[in-house]
């Protein structure tokens, strides 16, 4: 089974009402203004599957600015997620500058059939040690009272700008994460090979920690952003299993980073668990 663990869709609604979204929402301006970032609805995306062979993807929502697109783009990934059910596994969008109602958001959307939350990330309301300190510890306590999972966008600490970097949680973030809090209950998917982390896993404490904890890398956008041997190197010292594919569908194409993938050298078992075996595993598929 092939899983891609990082897509983004959009309803029509929303996809027609771009111009308007990129005047009234910051953070979906901030991405969005530039032309050659792509908005895909869930019918594209399953086009896209069927072309790549891609078995089941998830489905994942937008840190929006404007509070009421959230509980819009919430309910479309859940009709999607209802309507094509082998297709498609949602992680809704979640407002977290209102931290007193994470509890009860959390609840709604387990109860309306999410599996997750994601992408999140900050924005110029909340710092990273407000969002570390104030909102995550309710979060962490809601999400894992359901067996959600989160997916957290994350920015590597150096090289180039580019539309939708900012707002990332830094590698220092995710180390402070790990450090102070004991995710037993809860899986965090730090997207975009977790700001690097991954490659320190040479150190023996970072290891022993990575190891320790339930978190996952995906490889969205990994090859805008790194070369193979990043990859191969931490699976060589930190193992496969913490290492799943995800594309950022519409952002690249699925056949052809599924292709990029393929050249990375990993041995089979290891190409399939990355490919979905570890996904399957996490969300109880297998």
């Amino acid at each position: 089974m092939i899983i891609d663990a990082h897509t983004h869709i959009f309803s029509p609604k929303q996809i027609k009402s771009r111009k308007f979204l990129i005047k009234n929402d910051t953070t979906f301006g901030s991405i969005y203004s530039n032309d050659n970032a792509l908005l895909a609805s869930g019918d594209d995306l399953l086009t896209s599957m069927s072309k790549s062979k891609v078995d089941l993807s998830i489905i994942m929502g937008f840190q929006w600015s404007q509070e009421n697109q959230y509980d819009i783009h919430a309910q479309y990934l859940l009709d999607q997620q209802s309507k094509f059910p082998e297709k498609f596994i949602s992680f809704v969008p979640l407002s977290i500058n209102s931290f007193n109602d994470i509890s009860s958001k959390v609840r709604d959307m387990h109860l309306a059939g999410a599996r997750g939350f994601g992408e999140i990330r900050i924005n110029k309301e909340i710092n990273s040690k407000s969002f570390i300190n104030e909102i995550l510890p309710e979060l962490i306590r809601s999400v894992s009272k359901y067996n959600l999972l989160i997916n957290f966008h994350t920015t590597e600490p150096i090289g180039h700008a580019y539309p939708g970097k900012l707002g990332g949680l830094s590698l220092r973030d995710m180390w402070s994460i790990l450090s102070d809090f004991r995710l037993q209950k809860l899986y965090i998917i730090a997207s975009h090979f977790g700001a690097g982390l991954p490659m320190y896993s040479a150190m023996p404490e970072v290891l022993k920690r990575l190891n320790s904890q339930n978190i996952y890398f995906d490889t969205s956008a990994f090859q805008f952003l790194y070369d193979n041997v990043a990859l191969e190197n931490a699976v060589k010292f930190l193992g496969h299993s913490k290492f799943i594919w995800g594309s950022d569908y519409p952002l690249i194409d699925q056949t052809k980073d599924l292709e990029f993938f393929s050249n990375i050298n990993l041995d089979r078992r290891e190409q399939n668990a990355i490919l979905g075996g570890n996904l399957a595993h996490i969300l109880g598929l297998s």
